[in-house]
């Protein structure tokens, strides 16, 4: 395999946005009107993670499950569109997982979810199995949608090469099943939902809650992304802030898979940790401009690179 090649594995969403104006109340119910202008999808979840991986440059494998039905091949094709290798495993018991937001004058108004629960079979466990191929570099995309299952990430991390790095997007509060982990990547309110209390985002609050999280766990490196006040990293050797560059923010929504694969790209390339974390950084904060989903290219990436790059040193 291409040693530039990436393999994602994990939860995939199609994320659908129907945009429009608002000019008045309806008279069935004291809700506003939306008059749709604009009707489009975009990938999602894991799907996301992989999307922004191309869009750098990287030849990206992702390894999911979706529902057997009209959404699932449009998130085939989406995917093959964007250059990415798709490894579907088709369920007919759930829909594919589709999050639709109503979107107004760039303000998300409302967001309606179908989805439903995966559960391996011994027939997807071997499919999957089957499909896996080893990679220098793989990402779990975790959202908590049943595919990341303990089953699966046992069987991965048996099965990894020894010195493959592998970096964890994390949800719930089974954090065993990540053990052996290269890097973990909580955002603030996903590690206070493992440890179960409050966090305030200051340093040093974020630091001791790290460094129970790694006396725990089994993981190399532990990066806690904190939105506004950028992102920690705790590892054996210490612990190392990473302030971000300030932005109007629009919506977050994907920050955290942009975060992932700029990281992922960056270790491909050959950089340093600490490097790739200021890269990452950096990405989240341009994509939390866009008013939607947004996968950042390479293009991008270098301007926020030459523009802020010195300001986060």
């Amino acid at each position: 395999m291409d040693p530039q090649t990436i393999t994602i594995l994990g939860d995939i969403i199609l994320d659908r946005y129907i945009q429009g104006s608002t000019s008045r109340i309806s008279p069935e119910a004291p809700v506003p009107v939306v008059k749709v202008e604009n009707d489009y999808y975009t990938l999602g979840g894991a799907a996301n993670v992989a999307n922004n991986l191309s869009n750098l440059g990287a030849n990206v494998k992702l390894l999911g499950a979706v529902g057997r039905d009209e959404t699932g091949r449009w998130l085939h094709d989406l995917l093959v569109a964007k250059n990415i290798e798709p490894i579907l495993y088709l369920d007919a018991d759930i829909p594919t997982t589709t999050k639709t937001r109503i979107v107004s004058r760039n303000q998300q108004m409302l967001r309606i979810d179908n989805e439903g629960h995966f559960k391996h079979s011994p027939r997807s466990l071997e499919y999957f199995k089957h499909q896996f191929e080893h990679s220098d570099i793989l990402i779990v995309s975790d959202y908590d949608k049943g595919f990341c299952s303990e089953d699966v990430m046992d069987w991965m991390f048996q099965n990894t090469r020894k010195n493959a790095r592998v970096l964890i997007d994390p949800k719930g509060k089974d954090w065993n099943k990540y053990n052996g982990a290269y890097l973990v990547k909580p955002n603030l309110v996903e590690l206070e939902d493992l440890l179960g209390r409050t966090i305030v985002n200051k340093d040093d609050e974020v630091a001791n809650a790290g460094k129970e999280v790694m006396k725990q766990f089994n993981f190399k490196n532990l990066l806690i992304t904190r939105g506004k006040e950028g992102m920690t990293l705790i590892s054996k050797e210490g612990v190392a802030h990473f302030p971000t560059h300030k932005v109007d923010v629009y919506d977050v929504s994907g920050a955290g898979d942009t975060a992932m694969a700029v990281l992922a790209k960056k270790m491909a390339d050959g950089l340093p940790l600490a490097a790739c974390i200021k890269s990452a950084n950096l990405a989240a904060a341009f994509v939390v401009t866009k008013p939607t989903t947004y996968a950042i290219n390479a293009d991008e990436l270098k301007e926020m690179e030459e523009k802020y790059g010195r300001e986060t040193e």
